[in-house]
């Protein structure tokens, strides 16, 4: 049911779980509002003689500082669970969230007992997105700080979430000092790191056999072999004569870039165990 009700009768849930809310932003809410006076109903749920908050918290302080004495509401009957739910999810689907607030939001959900398939479809999300999200939890306070502020980005956020606290510090110092410029160096050296962390690590110095020693040595060739290629390869004019007139078919070169990027993801992979190994 939308009515309009005096500003007196109404009054914020006190378990909202959005406390901050920006005085300038509020300030801009409340000139909109004395001009063009609140476009979207509060969504507000009786209780006794007053209705309380469900979705609207700052579009009420803003009419406060506006001094609109009626706002326009949608009333709805809630229970507690109810409203704790409805305020949740109005408060993730609200486009200046942090990735944090949203990853407490999300887990406050499930901890509720929601299905993350349940939460996810409510969203219109998929459920890895709530798993990725609630990962961030995993981050020291200091550091979801530091995410909430910007001075982490969020692909950097997830991939240090991935490890225990004790090496989220040393993540980050590498991070800082430029040694995990990319984001696949990262990604390699956080798998590492857990793969010590596992005592899994693949890359322990140990001896090897005569036919394994052979086939690194010959591992070691072929990769000459392909950057001497390369080079040779600079002259685009040369280039397309050679490829014009050789018996090379498309299909072989598509093997050849798909076995490359694959031994690369391996290279990196390797690399990551071992700078992980060293640095623990």
């Amino acid at each position: 049911m939308e009515t309009t009700i005096p500003i007196t009768l109404i009054y914020p849930n006190p378990d909202q779980p959005r406390k901050q809310f920006d005085p300038e932003k509020l300030g801009e809410l409340a000139l909109s509002i004395r001009e063009y006076g609140i476009l979207e109903p509060l969504v507000v749920t009786p209780r006794g003689d007053r209705y309380m908050i469900i979705a609207g918290e700052r579009r009420y302080r803003a009419a406060l500082l506006a001094k609109l004495d009626r706002l326009p509401v949608r009333v709805i009957e809630a229970d507690d669970r109810l409203v704790e739910e409805l305020a949740l999810l109005e408060n993730i689907q609200r486009q200046d969230l942090t990735i944090i607030e949203e990853a407490r939001a999300y887990q406050a959900l499930l901890d509720r007992g929601m299905s993350k398939e349940e939460l996810a479809t409510k969203l219109g999300k998929m459920p890895w997105r709530i798993d990725e999200r609630t990962s961030l939890l995993n981050l020291a306070p200091e550091y979801q700080k530091l995410v909430e502020s910007g001075k982490i980005g969020n692909s950097e956020a997830f991939e240090v979430s991935r490890v225990s606290e004790g090496k989220q510090a040393l993540i980050l110092r590498k991070i800082q000092a430029g040694e995990l410029g990319t984001y696949n160096k990262l990604r390699s050296f956080v798998d590492g790191l857990i793969m010590c962390e596992r005592q899994e690590a693949i890359f322990a110095l140990q001896e090897f056999t005569p036919e394994e020693k052979a086939s690194i040595d010959l591992f070691k060739l072929t990769m000459r072999n392909i950057q001497s290629f390369v080079s040779q390869v600079e002259n685009e004019e040369v280039l397309k004569k050679a490829a014009f007139h050789s018996a090379v078919r498309a299909e072989q070169l598509d093997l050849i870039i798909k076995h490359l990027m694959r031994l690369r993801k391996l290279v990196l992979a390797g690399s990551g165990i071992k700078d992980a190994m060293e640095a623990a």
